[in-house]
């Protein structure tokens, strides 16, 4: 698997002074765009199949992450509702600069506020264990 993502990069980098050489930087540019595009669409896919597999290979231990991943979809719903659409100051000028409509900017805001909270939530869960070890 890493000599297969190594030799990846490496012909990617290839690929990509060619074409500056060839194309110019224009064309490389588009073609690191590209690139990043259909990377991003394969990690996508993987990261699905990788987790499919395995739920359906062990799904008595695949449960905790599966009921960890609706508390956090809950979480995001939760705030989704609660969320306002901003209507005024500098957000509010940049919703209508942008064209940005009221739900992609609760969606917006719940996402930011699930962050914060996750963050909060991943530190305090590192200092209880770290405390919790502490006195083992």
């Amino acid at each position: 698997g890493q000599s297969l993502a190594l030799g990846g990069g490496a012909l990617l980098i290839v690929i990509f002074f060619l074409i500056v050489l060839i194309a110019g930087q224009d064309a490389a540019l588009n073609f690191i765009i590209w690139a990043g595009i259909v990377l991003l669409v394969l990690t996508i896919v993987a990261l699905v199949g990788y987790a499919l597999y395995h739920v359906i290979r062990d799904p008595k231990d695949s449960a905790k992450g599966l009921l960890g991943l609706g508390a956090m979809l809950l979480l995001f719903f939760i705030l989704y509702l609660v969320s306002p659409a901003e209507t005024t100051g500098k957000i509010g000028a940049l919703r209508e600069e942008f064209s940005i409509s009221d739900n992609l900017m609760k969606a917006i805001s719940s996402g930011i506020l699930t962050t914060f909270i996750l963050a909060i939530l991943g530190v305090g869960a590192f200092v209880y264990s770290e405390v919790r070890n502490l006195f083992k």
